[in-house]
């Protein structure tokens, strides 16, 4: 058995476990029936269908030829994580604003492209956006500024 469609195979087998684990994790619940839904039904009903699909992608992969599976990139994918923690390690010591900046200008270091005065303009821009989205427009509670 060769598989012809890499990416097809293994984006098929994470729907699959996606979905089994819905199933498994929705049976501590009580299922009921399709009159009475308990609160499982509906994730089972889900994690199955999901199962269903990504067996039948999968199982496409077996058959039809498509794309190789991609190379990873590590730089991206290691700038963005890095951003997302020090973005959450931050957000309270340093407020809002310098960790917005913070996550910006650390998750554009995944484009080697991207120059760094045009990291600090977006920064900038996605701070004061994020500032008047959130604690302007929505209200929420952050304190924008290190707390001393």
């Amino acid at each position: 058995m060769r598989i012809k469609s890499h990416s097809d195979f293994w984006c098929g087998l994470i729907f699959v476990a996606i979905g089994v684990a819905f199933v498994v994790f929705a049976r501590q619940y009580r299922l009921g029936s399709a009159a009475r839904m308990g609160p499982a039904y509906f994730p089972t009903l889900l994690g199955g269908l999901l199962a269903v699909i990504g067996l039948g992608i999968a199982g496409a992969a077996l058959v039809v030829d498509g794309a190789r599976f991609p190379r990873l990139h590590v730089r991206p994918l290691l700038a963005i994580l890095t951003a997302i923690v020090v973005f959450a390690l931050v957000v309270d010591p340093l407020g809002f604003a310098l960790a917005v900046v913070a996550l910006v200008l650390i998750g554009g270091l995944a484009d080697p492209d991207l120059h760094p005065m045009e990291s600090i303009g977006v920064a900038l821009l996605l701070a004061l956006f994020s500032i008047g989205i959130f604690v302007a427009l929505l209200g929420l509670p952050f304190n924008l500024w290190p707390t001393l």
